[in-house]
């Protein structure tokens, strides 16, 4: 049951970092849809945020294809599950940060940026407790 919820939990991170990433990478996804979709932001574009979002989004659909691994062997990638769940920490610590920022330039809703930031912040702790055990080779 706990590998069960593990895997549940780690194969949503996965996904949502692809589809994101994808929706990043693909010209055809407009920059400011994935913005307000994602994050409720209202986003003016110009070239650079578009370039910016472009290589954001080859790191997201990467971030979401190395955590797939970890969820199909998840005791052999535990090196894996420490990055992104230290990733996610990390994202947490600028949510706490910038949130007034993120506030005022991008017009986000405090109340749905907190809701944002508890869930985000209960991921990886999710994953740090429920991770299973490592397996170690026996390679030479």
């Amino acid at each position: 049951m706990k590998q069960t919820f593990f895997r549940i939990i780690l194969g949503l991170v996965s996904l949502a970092h692809i589809l994101i990433g994808l929706g990043g990478v693909i010209p055809a996804v407009p920059t400011s849809w994935l913005a307000g979709i994602l994050y409720g932001a209202s986003l003016t574009v110009t070239p650079q945020i578009e370039h910016i979002v472009q290589m954001w989004g080859a790191y997201m659909l990467t971030v979401g294809l190395i955590a797939a691994f970890a969820v199909w062997q998840p005791a052999k990638n535990t090196f894996i599950i420490y990055g992104v769940s230290f990733l996610l920490f990390v994202r947490v610590i600028q949510r706490l940060f910038f949130a007034g920022q993120a506030s005022e330039v991008f017009g986000i809703s405090l109340i749905w940026y907190w809701v944002q930031t508890v869930v985000f912040f209960a991921i990886p702790v999710a994953l740090i407790l429920l991770r299973p055990k490592a397996i170690e080779s026996n390679s030479a």
